[in-house]
């Protein structure tokens, strides 16, 4: 079976140095870039009407990224195509598929930081118990959290690194080495609960082309496939649910769960609940917030767990953080819960301390 190159390709590297083409949409666009250009004092040239080429040295696409950031508007960056051709070679038909938006090629610059991390492992996961609603001293499952290591072996927030994924286009990249490496260290633990890697669909084209180095790497460690559940995240940002769906069956079809996240953060989610009927739904943190004193947060929590449990779907409320709101799920119906009440997210693995020692 063939590999997907945008999935399986860990990252899209940029030559040191080259020639950076430029087609920008508009001849206004293109007067500012030669502006630009002319200030940066990088030699260029116009080989084709309406194409600038630009000398790019070895470091110099740092500094021409931060003036053409600087000197264009976002949509002027969007609307300009870029790609930058190795020293030596000819612009030909085999740059095409590295070609991308200024938009995009300026914040692969940027996220310089981030390729390194990757290429050089500084991942990590911390792993959060989710816990029995009614016996929370019993583990059901670990989410696996990706965190990120700087060059000090200090902590790097998961929002730092998606967004600047997100605005490169890496998060392919990110989220299948997020996958591999919640799969390396949930088997390095030897975890016998059910583990839960979460994934975000839109970096999965077609699954069983983008999803064949985590399954590999599931076969080649000692996790059983029943206690892997795959967590949609962002279910909001989700357009294409024939194409989620063909994914989640293609996940249960390879022996895996499917969870999905955030219910109750916005009626697309709920929409998603009544036509994918996941095996598992997650109860959003801004919905348990204050679900024990706030009468409409309470209204929406409690037709959730009803309707839930008229679907067969097992609910995760997630978020808490008073014994207050874990009573009240209790006394609701939830099945397992997960928040700060009862562990933060930790390496190695951590067991939850007896509520009432």
């Amino acid at each position: 079976m063939s590999r997907c190159s945008q999935c399986e390709s860990m990252l899209r590297d940029l030559p040191e140095a080259g020639v950076l083409y430029l087609a920008p949409q508009l001849s206004y666009t293109r007067g500012k870039l030669r502006r630009i250009l002319w200030e940066s004092g990088l030699p260029f040239g116009a080989p084709s009407e309406g194409v600038l080429a630009v000398e790019i040295a070895p470091e110099g696409l740092k500094c021409l990224s931060r003036l053409m950031i600087e000197g264009l508007e976002p949509a002027e960056l969007k609307d300009c195509s870029a790609v930058l051709v190795e020293k030596g070679s000819a612009f030909g038909l085999g740059a095409l598929p590295r070609m991308q938006d200024l938009a995009t090629l300026t914040a692969v610059v940027r996220s310089e930081w981030l390729v390194e991390m990757m290429q050089e492992d500084r991942l990590t996961v911390h792993f959060q118990p989710i816990v029995s609603a009614v016996s929370p001293e019993k583990v059901f499952a670990y989410e696996c959290l990706l965190r990120g290591l700087d060059e000090e072996d200090g902590l790097v927030s998961p929002g730092a690194m998606l967004g600047a994924a997100r605005e490169a286009e890496l998060l392919f990249s990110l989220d299948r080495a997020a996958r591999i490496k919640a799969i390396g260290e949930a088997n390095g633990f030897a975890l016998e609960q059910n583990i839960f890697i979460n994934f975000n669909p839109t970096s999965i084209h077609e699954p069983g082309f983008c999803l064949r180095s985590t399954l590999g790497a599931i076969e080649r460690s000692n996790l059983c496939p029943e206690r892997i559940v795959f967590e949609v995240t962002e279910s909001e940002e989700i357009k294409d649910q024939k194409r989620l769906k063909r994914i989640l069956d293609f996940c249960r079809e390879s022996g895996f769960k499917v969870a999905l996240d955030d219910l109750g953060a916005g009626y697309s989610s709920l929409n998603l609940l009544s036509s994918l009927r996941p095996d598992f739904v997650k109860l959003d943190a801004s919905l348990i917030r204050d679900v024990d004193c706030d009468p409409y947060r309470a209204i929406i929590a409690s037709r959730l767990l009803k309707l839930a449990k008229v679907l067969g779907v097992t609910v995760v409320a997630e978020g808490l953080e008073t014994e207050e709101q874990w009573l009240w799920l209790v006394a609701h119906g939830v099945d397992f819960v997960q928040g700060f009440f009862f562990d933060r997210p930790a390496s190695p693995p951590p067991a939850p301390t007896p509520l009432y020692a």
